[in-house]
């Protein structure tokens, strides 16, 4: 079962079946989703699973953008992530793209957009892989990396 963040605010729910996975393992999986108030999908194993597949390309774009400058995080055009978020959410995202990879981790989206680069070539690896890396390498890990 696979959680999105914030959980509070995010209705999906990945099911993740393997070929090992039973009939009955997947619908007790989708009925306790259910009963949490989520939305749950059942997808099969894969490397990103369906919806950090869907999802990489927009934040690649969010990391193509920001920019690391010194210890501050600036847009291209001189916006920060504030503004990207409110672009986003004023298009129906729930949350801002920009909080959205801050709370998931700088770390941990470093580490899936190398992954999944490995395994579907440049159009997931971002705008510049080694802007996250600089990221993590001088801190910012998550939860408060644009913010500070």
């Amino acid at each position: 079962m696979h959680y999105f963040s914030p959980v509070e605010k995010m209705p999906l729910l990945e099911i993740i079946a393997t070929d090992k996975t039973t009939k009955e393992t997947c619908a007790a999986a989708v009925a306790v989703g259910l009963k949490q108030g989520k939305y749950p999908i059942v997808v099969q194993d894969g490397p990103g699973f369906y919806t950090t597949r869907v999802l990489a390309p927009t934040l690649s774009e969010i990391i193509r953008l920001l920019q690391v400058r010194h210890v501050l995080v600036l847009s291209q055009e001189g916006e920060g992530p504030q503004k990207l978020d409110k672009l986003s959410t004023s298009a129906g995202f729930p949350v801002g793209t920009a909080t959205l990879l801050d709370e998931v981790g700088i770390d941990v989206g470093s580490h899936v957009a190398e992954d999944l680069q490995k395994e579907f070539g440049v159009r997931f690896g971002g705008g510049d892989p080694e802007v996250l890396k600089t990221m993590v390498s001088q801190g910012f890990l998550g939860e408060t990396a644009f913010y500070r």
